[in-house]
């Protein structure tokens, strides 16, 4: 019962601190016609983006020659696998490019899927996403990472510009990551801020801007206003609450200014709350297309198909998450919303070891919900309104440590959607231990290209004007490219 009453005051105070605010007290109105929304993956932990979009250029520098020098004991193999489409999808009902004796970690490290005219390529276990890639809906934005200015190793190491601080470090990179400002460990996060400042762009609607799926973080805390939090498995309608007897508890002592308002709080919570649990419970969307695998959207392949017979797994979250994700995404258009922003928590990518064995999973998993998620959205014609893409503490070192990888600057990203304008954003870095772009001796690459322009190049396309950008992500002016140029 405490924790049934804890989550209750948190779903009600954080919805009515999203919503309950006079707008005067906020920021800019601003109006749209249409409906966009952004899908926020973060990968907890550091994700190896070089694993997940591995050089694959005969580069000596920049490319597979010296990827395949330094990873030795964590390689992906040089082996294009082959991708099957019926109907220019991507059809897995033959079995897996990817299977190596049923062996997830086998399989890790079996190859890759090229594109053509980029110099990455996606690892095996993400058919699903190479398929995307090369129907130029997935951009991929090499190197990137907390950068506060345009700086090469010389000038750090003459401390003539300024490292982010907390270099390598979880907690305060994370939090950098989800600030959106590289130099200053804020409490307030990039689309807080922005929610901060468009507080009536969805006309005071229950939803608000931001939505959490089942777990909050700092990228959504503003000034003044707080996202909303739903459970993948959809809103609980706190059944065990008498709301006549607590409506009559908390109406007998209005005696005061503040007393009065709690009250009206509560009630306004309480409606919140059914408006929403009432949503979820009747307003489904429908799927007419399968996964790759001939099954039902979002519904978990069996092992047999996905030829993994050993205990290592792929993760089944993100296919629940994303899930929830659509739903929303539909009523929100549905109720006639014009901006969303979702959060999904993908933890588990703190790679120090077991790495072939725990990011296989991770990979694996992340593919199979996206996959799902872009089939979904096309259903429901919405796959130009909807850009998905991750973000990550940080990226991981290029030198391996035998069995994983350790902390590190620059990674790799994605960004997914009908809006997309698919290919290789960014700068591919010189791969070199203690090269011009590592920081350390051990592969610790310096971002070539900043969270800042990776974030305006997205919020350019949602919409947000240049005064606002400028407001939320204070150091983009700090950069001569500020849209990257992969949303059309």
């Amino acid at each position: 019962m405490q924790k049934s009453r804890r989550d209750f005051l948190k779903f009600s105070a954080v919805g009515v601190s999203s919503l309950a605010l006079p707008s005067y007290l906020l920021g800019d109105d601003t109006n749209f016609n249409d409906y966009k929304a952004l899908v926020i993956i973060y990968n907890g932990g550091g994700n190896d983006g070089i694993n997940m979009f591995v050089p694959s250029s005969n580069d000596e520098l920049r490319g597979y020659p010296m990827y395949s020098k330094i990873r030795s004991d964590i390689l992906i193999e040089n082996s294009d696998l082959p991708l099957t489409t019926t109907d220019n999808k991507l059809d897995l009902t033959g079995g897996n490019p990817y299977s190596d004796s049923n062996d997830l970690r086998k399989s890790y490290l079996k190859g890759f899927y090229k594109h053509r005219g980029l110099d990455v390529a996606t690892n095996a276990l993400m058919p699903e996403v190479a398929h995307l890639v090369n129907q130029q809906k997935v951009a991929i934005i090499a190197n990137c990472g907390n950068l506060i200015e345009p700086a090469i190793k010389s000038e750090f190491k003459a401390k003539t510009k300024k490292l982010p601080p907390f270099l390598f470090a979880h907690n305060h990179q994370t939090r950098l990551t989800m600030n959106g400002e590289a130099s200053l460990l804020d409490y307030t996060g990039w689309a807080g801020r922005l929610s901060d400042r468009w507080s009536s762009v969805n006309g005071g609607d229950v939803y608000g801007i931001n939505i959490a799926i089942t777990r909050n973080e700092h990228l959504f805390y503003g000034k003044e206003t707080s996202p909303l939090v739903i459970n993948a498995g959809g809103p609980s309608s706190y059944k065990h609450i008498n709301r006549e007897l607590y409506n009559q508890l908390i109406e007998i002592d209005e005696s005061s200014i503040f007393k009065r308002l709690y009250s009206k709080l509560q009630k306004h919570s309480f409606s919140m709350q059914d408006t929403i649990v009432n949503d979820w419970k009747n307003n489904a969307p429908t799927f007419s297309s399968s996964n790759a695998y001939g099954g039902e959207l979002f519904s978990y392949p069996s092992t047999a198909q996905l030829e993994q017979s050993n205990p290592i797994l792929a993760d089944k979250a993100m296919l629940k998450n994303l899930k929830a994700v659509a739903k929303l995404a539909y009523i929100g258009k549905n109720r006639g919303l014009k901006r969303q922003i979702f959060f999904v928590y993908d933890g588990g990518y703190d790679t120090h070891s077991n790495q072939v064995s725990q990011h296989a999973r991770k990979l694996r998993g992340m593919s199979l919900g996206l996959g799902d998620f872009y089939r979904a959205l096309e259903d429901m014609g919405m796959q130009n309104e909807v850009t998905t893409f991750n973000i990550s503490d940080f990226g991981r070192s290029i030198g391996d440590n035998g069995d994983g990888t350790d902390h590190a600057w620059g990674g790799n990203y994605f960004a997914m959607g009908g809006a997309v304008t698919g290919g290789l954003y960014g700068t591919m870095p010189d791969l070199t231990l203690g090269g011009d772009d590592d920081i350390t001796h051990k592969g610790r690459l310096i971002p070539t290209t900043s969270m800042s322009q990776y974030y305006g190049t997205l919020l350019k396309w949602f919409g947000v004007d240049s005064t606002t950008l400028n407001y939320i992500l204070p150091e983009l002016k700090n950069f001569s490219t500020q849209d990257l140029r992969f949303m059309g």
